[in-house]
């Protein structure tokens, strides 16, 4: 059976994002566009999936930005440990239960000076190991390659969309971890099937914090002319 390609995905994909934000748009107009760089000040990277519009009641125009993959790229959608988010969620769950279990007020009972500290610092260090140990396969110390490609196109909302068949050669045992994976950074998830259908996983989150001066446009080399289009 033939697989879908990374062009099908964009193609596919952009076309519903169009549908799906086009009745939020002032007058019903939206830009959108299929590979997209931002500036090279920016790293120059390609968005493979653009949309921009004005919002009713909502002067600064409100970006949307989509990466695609498809089977050729199994390898980056497949969600592996994070060591060094693991390490630091550890380090938090283990300060969190020596704060819980009381060990800083408990030393306060000991006579000698250097239990008073050494006491909350072993339970924190204990404490910390056994929740790097429990948490190991925890799906939220879980990460994917492709995920860092998302954050280089800057947007109100980012998305990302895959074939049907490369979410489906993903080991079955990881699969609920790729869709809770991609939810937790906030990125919205579409899957392609091979007629051409667009699954909806989950909708991305909105961004809280914005850029300090202008809008998300500025990142993006056609920024003046999405401006032009949008007037």
């Amino acid at each position: 059976m033939a697989k879908l390609e990374e062009r099908t995905v964009q193609e596919v994909a952009l076309k519903y994002l169009e549908k799906y934000y086009k009745r939020k748009a002032r007058r019903r107009k939206i830009f959108s566009k299929i590979e997209v760089r931002t500036k090279k000040k920016y790293g120059g990277k390609r968005a493979d999936g653009f949309l921009a519009f004005k919002k009713r009641f909502r002067r600064k125009p409100y970006v949307v930005s989509m990466e695609s993959k498809s089977y050729k790229t199994q390898k980056v959608i497949t969600p592996r440990l994070d060591k060094k988010m693991w390490r630091r969620n550890s380090i938090w769950y283990g300060l969190y239960i020596a704060v819980g279990s009381g060990s800083w007020f408990a030393a306060q009972n000991f006579d000698k000076v250097r239990w008073v500290l050494l006491f909350p610092l072993i339970t924190w260090i204990v404490a910390s190991i056994l929740a790097a140990w429990v948490t190991k396969n925890w799906d939220r110390n879980k990460t994917m390659d492709v995920l860092s490609q998302i954050d280089q196109y800057p947007g109100n909302e980012q998305w990302f969309s895959t074939s049907k068949d490369s979410y489906d050669n993903v080991p079955f045992k990881d699969q609920d971890a790729f869709k809770k994976v991609v939810k937790a950074r906030g990125f919205g998830l579409l899957l392609v099937n091979k007629r051409k259908q667009v699954i909806l996983v989950h909708k991305p989150k909105k961004k809280r914090f914005r850029p300090l001066f202008g809008d998300y446009l500025k990142y993006y080399s056609l920024e003046k002319d999405i401006r032009k289009y949008l007037k």
